[in-house]
């Protein structure tokens, strides 16, 4: 009977300690969530409030008295035949372009990278702390020093290649269809050596005897790479390239810092679109739904993304 009664004992004990453990992690998670919600969720509502109000010049120092407007504004972005509206889906294919371009750019530069730093030469260390400089140093400092460098009349770059022998008149990079391509090489460089950090990391996870195998199955270089490395680096490739497709689209400093406010068409990505019209013609409404418009987009494509290749692919590699 004794030794029944010390075993509920116990029990009771057990499970009132792991409900003071669980009531103590939600006190400590509880201030990041707090904060979580300032920085996040609240301008997140305040955007979508904000969109179904007409706050303008006139109501813009009392928004609180502005009409109600239910999806006019949402209205006027999905007609097509408006300027507001053709520009603005104009400006998310320039962001999906931008995207793209980050991307494919990003990664593969990475990739290139990582393959290099895991390989042992004299100077890997450094070259290591080198890679890096691109995405440690502020990012407003590196966009306005590759501002300067790509300056069509004094840019260095626009010199190397008069001087190469490439082109033979001076490239405007900052004005006109060049724009978006220039931050597409900027946005690669500033992302690369993240990127190459994760891809680098998950090239030393991979395990010896996979080559070793391959080896012997008579594959050379090409083949222990396309057999052996790209499928064990699948699961890390999907999540940079999902994350980086969230960062572009949602990407204010490069275009903003990189092109200033009077951006041409080719370089006007929806976040700079976004805000230039709304602060410039004061629309704060029509800002607001644009922006609700461009996150529920960005939102979509993360959804149908980990749906598809995250998911699957980590759920495939549990199986395994």
């Amino acid at each position: 009977m004794r030794a029944r009664t010390r075993v509920f004992v116990r029990r009771i004990t057990d499970r009132v300690s792991e409900d003071e453990k669980t009531r103590y992690a939600y006190k400590l998670l509880l201030p990041a969530a707090v904060m979580m919600a300032i920085v996040h969720f609240l301008p997140i509502l305040w955007g979508a409030l904000i969109s179904i109000m007409q706050i303008d010049a006139v109501y813009v120092s009392q928004w609180y008295n502005a009409p109600f407007i239910g999806l006019e504004n949402y209205g006027q972005l999905f007609d097509f035949d408006t300027t507001v509206g053709s520009r603005f889906w104009f400006s998310m294919r320039q962001t999906a372009i931008f995207a793209l371009g980050t991307v494919l750019g990003s990664y593969s530069l990475g990739l290139l990278t990582a393959i290099l730093l895991d390989s042992e030469f004299r100077g890997s260390g450094v070259a290591r702390i080198l890679v890096l400089l691109p995405w440690i140093c502020p990012a407003v400092v590196v966009l306005l020093v590759w501002r300067m460098m790509l300056l069509s009349d004094t840019g260095i770059i626009n010199h190397v290649l008069l001087s190469a022998g490439v082109i033979s008149d001076p490239l405007v990079w900052l004005i006109g269809p060049n724009a978006i391509y220039s931050m597409i090489l900027v946005n690669i460089w500033i992302n690369f050596p993240w990127a190459t950090i994760m891809l680098y990391a998950a090239l030393k996870s991979i395990p010896d005897h996979l080559y070793e195998a391959a080896r012997i199955d008579g594959a050379g270089r090409w083949g222990q790479f396309r057999y052996v490395t790209l499928p064990q680096l699948k699961p890390i490739s999907v999540v940079i390239s999902l994350l980086l497709i969230l960062w572009s689209f949602i990407n204010f400093t490069v275009p903003f810092v990189l092109l200033g406010q009077s951006a041409t068409r080719s370089g006007e990505v929806s976040m700079l679109f976004i805000y230039n019209y709304a602060f410039q013609n004061y629309a704060f409404g029509l800002g607001g739904a644009m922006s609700v418009v461009l996150f529920l987009f960005a939102m979509g494509i993360a959804l149908i993304y980990y749906k598809y290749a995250v998911s699957g692919t980590f759920e495939g590699e549990g199986d395994d």
